[in-house]
Order: structure tokens, then C-alpha cells, then sequence
């Protein structure tokens, strides 16, 4: 028992068991100590397996957890490299959201100028339309004018043609005044060779003479009268025909700025029409931007939101990799305890 005892403390534990013949005191204690024997041996191939197991797995698990540590490493640069991307695009989200606002801004601007313009369009085409009222107005005036000068212009041509004949008149009275006065003379020729009876005669062709020579003067008068009025008959018919002549070209003046202000009235419909056109689609555009400005903002908002989450997965990551790290480090140890407990059991010989 004792040679055993010494193999044992020696680690050899492929010995053979003691040969037990006797039920004493030594008897049972060399039954115990075989009994020892074979469950020091076992506990020790049990230990041999177990630390080779252990260290395996701790070599596996080194390997795993280097694998996890790189892994996770990539995992959290990817991360950094997708929160910057996330960031930038917030960044890039927040300035096309002040840029859609600042379009919003101006898409407004533009609606109430539509606005602006159709009321000034409108204003312009009843303007047009009081102008082009005025201008017909002012043709039918014109027009009723020629007709009263052409009217004047008749009666003062009817006005010189009795002129005319007044003159011829006064031309008659006028002769028949010079031949009054003639036989008046000769009657007081006659009368002075008469004598004293002829002197009542010669009274009376006195007289005759004397309302002959009167006669001629105021026929002179007349005729100096009535050509003055010819003469103020010719400059008033030729100021009314040049009056005619400027009221015609009036009359055509405002025809042709009642065509214009015809034209311009319908173009100022159409731009009128165009313009209220042009609005709806620019108050189409205005909810199409609010659309935009509201897309915009969710998608900054979400954008916002996985900026965080990118973070906070970023920080986790950095955490794993330190507790993965953590593991390997403890892989390693475990595997260097493994060793040390298999180079212990190495000792035994079983």
C-alpha cells in the first residue's frame, strides 16, 4: 500500500488495484484506498477532458469573439459612415426644406401679383370699354358737327349767291340812278331854256337829279357792302370746308382709335382671361408646394429620427464591441487557465 501510495504521490495512477484478503481494519482500508484510486483516476480523465474541452471552446470562443470584435468593428464604422450620411443627409434635407419654404414664400408672392394683375386687368378692359364708349360717342358727334357745318357751309354758299344777285340788283338800281341823273340833267336843260316856265320843272329835275345822285351813292355803298360780304362769304366757305376737311379727318381719327380701342379691349379680354388662367395654375402650384413643403418635412423629420437611431445603434455597436472584446480578453485568460490546468493534469498518469 505504501509502494502505491508513493506511485500516486509520484501522478502514475495506472497501477494495479491492491489485493484485499482480509475484512479488517486493513482489509477496509485498502478497499477505501482502491476505491480512491479509481475515483482519483476518473476525476482526473474527467478534469483532462474537461480542461481540453475548456480550452477548445475558449479557443473557439477567442476565435468567435475576435471574429464578433472585427465584425462589430465594421458593423460600427458602417454605422458612423451611414450616421454621416444620415447627417449630411439631414443637413442637406434641412437646406432644400428652407429652399421649398423660400419657393412656398415666392409661389405665394407670385399669386396674390396674379391677383394684383387681374384686378388691374379688369379695370384696364372696363377702362378700355368707357373709351371705346367715348370714342363712339365722340364719331356720332363728329359726325352730327360735319353735318352742321356741311349744313353751314350750304347756307353760306346759298348766302353768296344771294349776295350775288342783290350785287346784280344794285348793279341795275345803280344804272337806272345814272340815267335818272342824265335825264334830271337834260330836263334842267331843257327847263333853263324854257324860262320862267320852265322853272317848276327845272325844281323838279332839280330833285331827281338830287335822289339820283343819292341813289348812286348808296347803291355805291351796297356794292362796296355786298362785296365785302362776298368776300366774308368766300373766307367762311373756305374756313368751313377747311372745317369739313378737319372734321372729317377726325371723324377718321376717332375711327381708327375706336378700332384700336376695339382691338385693345379684346386683347385685354384674352391677356384678362390668360391672366386669371395663369393664377389658378399658380394657386395649383401654391397647394402643389404645400404638398412638397409637407413631404419635405416628414421626410426631415424621419430623416431626423434615424439620425438619432443611427446614433444611439452607433453607441450600442461601440458597447458590444467593448463587451466583445471583453469576452476575447476573458477567451484568452480562460484558454491560458485551461492550459495551465491541462499541463497540471499532465502530471497523472492514467
Amino acid at each position: 500500500m505504501a509502494d502505491t501510495a508513493a506511485e500516486i504521490a509520484k501522478g502514475n495512477l495506472n497501477i494495479n488495484k491492491l489485493e484485499i484478503d482480509t475484512n479488517d481494519e486493513l482489509g477496509q482500508l485498502g478497499k477505501a484506498f482502491n476505491t480512491m484510486t479509481d475515483n482519483l483516476r476518473q476525476l482526473v480523465q474527467q478534469v483532462s477532458s474537461s480542461a481540453a474541452q475548456v480550452a477548445a471552446s475558449s479557443e473557439e470562443l477567442s476565435a468567435g469573439a475576435d471574429q464578433s470584435a472585427q465584425a462589430s468593428s465594421q458593423v460600427a464604422s458602417s454605422i458612423m459612415e451611414v450616421a454621416k450620411g444620415a447627417e449630411k443627409q439631414l443637413n442637406s434635407m434641412n437646406e432644400s426644406s428652407a429652399i421649398v419654404e423660400e419657393m412656398s414664400a415666392g409661389i405665394q408672392q407670385m399669386v396674390e401679383n396674379a391677383k394684383v394683375v387681374v384686378q388691374s386687368s379688369e379695370k384696364t378692359a372696363l377702362s378700355a370699354s368707357e373709351g371705346s364708349a367715348a370714342i363712339d360717342k365722340t364719331i356720332q358727334q363728329m359726325a352730327t358737327i360735319d353735318q352742321t357745318v356741311t349744313g353751314s357751309a350750304e347756307v353760306v354758299m346759298t348766302l353768296g349767291e344771294r349776295s350775288k344777285e342783290i350785287g346784280q340788283i344794285v348793279d341795275t338800281i345803280s344804272g337806272i340812278a345814272e340815267q335818272t341823273n342824265l335825264l334830271a340833267l337834260n330836263a334842267a336843260i331843257e327847263a333853263a331854256r324854257a324860262g320862267d316856265q320852265g322853272r317848276g320843272f327845272a325844281v323838279v329835275a332839280d330833285e331827281v337829279r338830287k335822289l339820283a345822285e343819292q341813289s348812286q351813292v348808296a347803291s355805291r355803298q351796297i356794292a362796296s357792302l355786298i362785296h365785302e360780304i362776298q368776300q366774308d362769304t368766300q373766307k367762311a366757305v373756305l374756313s368751313i370746308n377747311e372745317g369739313t376737311h378737319q372734321v372729317k379727318l377726325g371723324t377718321e381719327v376717332a375711327e381708327t382709335a375706336g378700332s384700336a380701342f376695339s382691338q385693345i379691349s379684346s386683347l385685354i379680354v384674352a391677356v384678362s382671361k390668360q391672366v386669371e388662367e395663369i393664377s389658378e395654375e399658380i394657386q395649383q402650384m401654391a397647394l402643389g408646394n404645400e404638398r412638397i413643403v409637407a413631404s419635405v418635412s416628414e421626410v426631415f423629420e424621419t430623416s431626423r429620427s434615424i439620425t438619432d437611431q443611427t446614433q444611439t445603434v452607433s453607441a450600442a455597436t461601440e458597447e458590444q464591441t467593448a463587451s466583445v472584446q471583453e469576452i476575447a480578453s476573458s477567451s484568452k485568460v480562460l484558454s491560458s487557465m485551461a492550459d495551465e490546468l491541462q499541463a497540471a493534469l499532465n502530471k497523472f498518469n492514467v
